[in-house]
């Protein structure tokens, strides 16, 4: 009788697989593959159904080292690429099929996983820049880039180190507002102390003349 319960539920985790597969490729043009690759596609876990980017990046950290985590806005799935194929094939045996409850509302979910060739979202970028935008390709020199990297006091504040609890593979320092990463925001009614340090200087310089 146990046995029939694990078959059932492995059936059913596969049908729900496979369809999130035909939804992504309909809607979206997004292709699964069959194949193991570094990148994975995670159904029931976007920001469109609730999911917060710190519990995602919490869940999947645990199987490898992740260098991408992309959640497109009010989609209810995301994209992760681990560092190695074996990283991502280890995260997709643990949680295809897992239950979870969401962080934010207690609401409980499964996630179903397909592997993608790559991690990427058209619809993220504009396919042309808006009037007036001209992008300027490496703008700044090796040497320009190190003594911006070396006017910022990575650890001068608290945000900053709490950012680095969230962001364990990037160092990140916020001016202005802090960004929020558990929506993909900032709020606009808790500015943040001070200004811009050297970094701002240097490269407002650089742009002028070019």
């Amino acid at each position: 009788e146990d046995h029939l319960k694990v078959h059932k539920m492995k059936k059913k985790i596969l049908r729900k697989q496979v369809r999130a597969q035909h939804t992504l490729m309909r809607h979206e043009g997004i292709k699964c593959t069959s194949c193991a690759t570094q990148s994975l596609v995670i159904a029931n876990a976007g920001l469109g159904n609730g999911m917060s980017r710190h519990q995602l990046l919490s869940t999947v950290e645990e199987y490898g080292l992740v260098e991408t985590l992309l959640m497109p806005p009010n989609k209810p799935y995301s994209f992760v690429k681990y560092g190695k194929t074996e990283e991502a094939k280890k995260a997709f045996d643990a949680l295809n099929g897992k239950e979870v409850m969401l962080d934010d509302t207690g609401q409980n979910i499964v996630l179903y996983i397909n592997f993608v060739e790559k991690v990427c979202w058209q619809n993220a970028v504009p396919t042309s820049l808006p009037p007036g935008l001209m992008v300027v390709e490496k703008i700044i020199s090796p040497e320009e880039e190190r003594r911006m990297l070396e006017s910022i006091d990575w650890l001068g504040n608290e945000d900053t180190q709490n950012a680095q609890k969230t962001l364990k593979h990037r160092r990140v320092k916020h001016f202005g507002y802090e960004f929020c990463y558990d929506n993909n925001n900032v709020d606009k009614d808790k500015p943040l102390p001070g200004g811009l340090p050297e970094i701002y200087d240097l490269f407002l310089d650089r742009c002028l003349k070019q």
